[in-house]
């Protein structure tokens, strides 16, 4: 072999595992931050309730003060003097928007025609509304509600407090993150800096948090910060960290990463210069130097990032049970449990003196809470690990005197991230297979330079196809083994793997295996429908133009659209309107239900299935019965035999092959049956239709079991196996030699 011919397999090998290890890289980076991502957004919620119990408590604070008091014009003064050490201005107004008293600097605005201050006044009595404003020098939080006095029915008072400068500080420090306010004209509050327009008009737009990771190595989480009626936009609370250190802990794995894959290429040349000096082994050499290859590959998609990964979710509900302890006192105040679920990402069960008080866990929950036993403690707070229905959950437990609050979170966003990493690291491993299957070739062949230019050549016009066998053929197939051990619900992220639980219920599903026997009833129809095809096949087995357009006629329902077809036949078979009960009334045969009865909807499909199969079962039969060479025919004319004795040992015998092929390929059409039982029965009535294949449709479509349906779809697969096995033993062992 030349020194080039070695060369280029030298850089063929070194650029692939480059090209590996690079996308490999950039796949597990962008995995990365998209977690994050999403861990960022799940903090940034927390630090909005944070403001929000902010306006929640001076709000109420003010509230519990004036409940209490006798409210007189006499007394205002008093009252206002102990209101005002918590505040920065307080008024007091009548309903008509006259100022009766005042105390501390107002603003300079209408303060009756405040939103705030309508609101409250059009609005259920003995309430309070609280809301923030962007002043020029800081935000200052704001308390409306109405009070009743004894000199005029009602009084509307309005409270506000400037915010102190560190206060955005002191919640950064809390959560770990520099924490700013953005008001909707761009102003700063807090030690932040400028956030990009194009953020903050995608937050305007969707409402919701958005993150982003800055060149200078930040991630940014942008929350939009709405009104005391979630309705108008009043700024932007805004999260940044320094991903520096992560990045960090990425550079130092992707530098790891990098010795294992240049010590795996070294190896592998190496490999290659062994296997040229012993080209028959050529393959085993190369996998057994290759092997290196493949422990990088595991390293880096099994553990490495799963540490990685692990690490920030461990972080990430230390921070959770940090908020839970910080705010669950605030939270059962409010009797705000919804919104634990919808910032903290939880399930939420609120239990006193051993009565439930407040649910959203799932179903049975109750069942395992005798199971529970805290790996952790946070001061007040309990946390620990368990599963319910096979999904992993982390558990937070707050006690506050007779109440303990549960809250369970999912890992599922962690185990679903896992879980493509991992098929990531399949999918590489297998590319690194047929790398060292198609480099062993080259090394066995490096002498026939041509005929390995010319496999080259044919593989490259082969490759669109081989592509879109693997892409769409086998990756399903796979994919589908793969659900039916898990319960893969569309509408729920969580996909736990419940090993054969999907198969059990299977052998236990009643309706599945009636769907099976209908099928297998259906698939009568099949002989049936073949002895007609093969009647046809022969009458129009003659080279006329006559001929020609009968082969055409019968055809047709071939290359019809199914739903078209099947539409017609709804009204062929229609009870009242149909023709063929118009015709059968001639013969004096009652009004049949063909479609409406559980005793005759599926014959009429099977009916409608013969049709429909005819043309072209016929045209495979045609074809068999023009091979069959004639010379047989005029041996048997010379020995007496007449048509019938010709039909009998000739046509039959020589005949067999395609019989056996359209006979299996029938049966496995027949047992997919869908589009007739769709448009016309829906499986009824009383599932007298409802075959397997519409079964599976509707476990998939309608229930959205896509684990449980790809279960039935390979039951499905093995009944088919054992059908197409029987019918080839069945046929004589000749007919397997035509197929093997």
């Amino acid at each position: 072999m030349s020194t080039r011919t070695k060369l280029y397999l030298i850089l063929f090998t070194i650029s692939f595992v480059g090209i590996i290890f690079f996308s490999s890289l950039s796949y597990l980076r962008s995995r990365f931050f998209q977690y994050k991502k999403g861990v960022e957004s799940e903090i940034a919620r927390a630090s909005l309730f944070y403001v929000k119990s902010e306006l929640y408590d001076f709000g109420k604070t003010i509230f519990d003060l004036l409940k209490n008091e006798d409210i007189s014009i006499s007394k205002l003064e008093d009252i206002s003097r102990i209101i005002c050490e918590k505040c920065s201005f307080l008024v007091w107004m009548d309903i008509d928007g006259n100022i009766i008293a005042e105390f501390g600097t107002l603003p300079d605005e209408d303060l009756y025609l405040d939103p705030l201050v309508q609101s409250v006044f059009y609005g259920e009595n003995n309430t309070f509304m609280s809301d923030i404003y962007s002043l020029d020098e800081a935000l200052q939080i704001r308390t409306a509600m109405i009070v009743e006095s004894d000199q005029s029915d009602e009084l509307i008072v309005l409270v506000g407090k400037t915010l102190p400068a560190d206060y955005f500080f002191r919640i950064g420090q809390f959560f770990g993150r520099k924490v700013f306010f953005v008001s909707k004209d761009g102003r700063v509050f807090g030690e932040g800096f400028p956030v990009s327009d194009d953020l903050l008009k995608r937050v305007k737009a969707s409402q919701r948090v958005e993150t982003e990771v800055t060149k200078d190595g930040r991630m940014i989480s942008v929350m939009p910060f709405l009104d005391f009626e979630q309705w108008g936009m009043k700024g932007f609370l805004v999260n940044s960290i320094d991903i520096k250190q992560a990045q960090s802990k990425l550079l130092e794995l992707q530098f790891i990463n990098a010795i294992l894959f240049i010590i795996s290429s070294l190896i592998l040349i190496f490999g290659i210069l062994r296997a040229l000096n012993k080209r028959l082994k050529a393959i085993f050499v190369l996998f057994l130097f290759s092997v290196p290859l493949f422990l990088s590959i595991i390293s880096v998609f099994l553990f490495q990032m799963t540490k990685v990964l692990g690490a920030e979710y461990e972080e990430h509900m230390k921070m959770t049970a940090k908020t839970l302890e910080r705010f669950g006192q605030t939270w059962l105040k409010m009797e705000e449990l919804e919104e634990i679920k919808r910032i903290l990402g939880v399930q939420v069960l609120l239990m006193e003196n051993k009565n439930v008080i407040f649910a959203t866990l799932r179903k049975n929950i109750l069942d395992t809470l005798a199971k529970w036993s805290p790996i952790a403690s946070f001061n007040t707070v309990e946390m620990g690990e368990l599963d319910v229905n096979r999904v992993r959950h982390t558990y937070l437990v707050l006690q506050k005197d007779n109440q303990r609050l549960y809250l369970l979170k999912e890992k599922t966003p962690l185990v679903n991230d896992l879980t493509g990493i991992r098929f990531m690291g399949l999918i590489l491993s297998i590319v690194s297979i047929l790398f060292v299957v198609i480099l062993g070739f080259a090394i066995k062949n490096a002498d026939r330079p041509r005929f390995l230019r010319a496999t080259l050549i044919g593989y490259i016009f082969l490759a669109p196809a081989l592509i879109h066998l693997l892409w769409w053929a086998a990756g399903p197939v796979v994919f589908s083994f793969y659900l039916a051990f898990h319960r893969w619900n569309v509408i729920d992220p969580a996909k736990p793997f419940v090993g054969f639980d999907n198969f059990k219920e299977l052998f236990q599903d009643k309706l599945f295996w009636n769907a099976m026997k209908n099928t297998v009833l259906f698939s009568l129809q099949v002989p049936i429908g073949m002895f007609f095809s093969l009647l046809v096949a022969i009458a129009v087995n003659r080279q006329t133009k006559r001929m020609a357009l009968l082969r055409t006629i019968y055809y047709l329902p071939a290359v019809t659209a199914g739903v078209s077809t099947t539409i017609v036949w709804r009204w062929i078979l229609n009870r009242d309107f149909g023709i063929l009960n118009y015709v059968l009334g001639f013969l004096g045969i009652p009004k049949i239900p063909w479609l409406t009865s559980p005793n005759t909807a599926l014959i009429a499909i099977m009916l409608m299935s013969i049709w429909q199969s005819l043309g072209s079962q016929m045209i495979i039969f045609l074809a068999g019965l023009q091979s069959i060479p004639q010379t047989f025919y005029e041996a048997a004319s010379i020995d007496g035999a007449n048509s019938f004795h010709k039909f009998r040992f000739v046509t039959i015998p020589l005949l067999k092959p395609t019989t056996v092929f359209v006979l299996v390929t029938s049966v496995i059409g027949s047992f997919q049956v869908f589009t007739p039982i769709y448009v016309l029965t829906q499986g009824g009535p009383l599932r007298s239709t409802d075959v397997v294949f519409y079964h599976i449709w509707e476990s998939a479509w309608v229930e959205l079991r896509m684990g449980y349906a790809a279960a039935q779809s390979w039951m499905l697969f093995l009944v088919l196996v054992v059908l197409t096995y029987i019918q080839f033993k069945l046929s004589g062992k000749e007919s397997w030699k035509q197929y093997f």
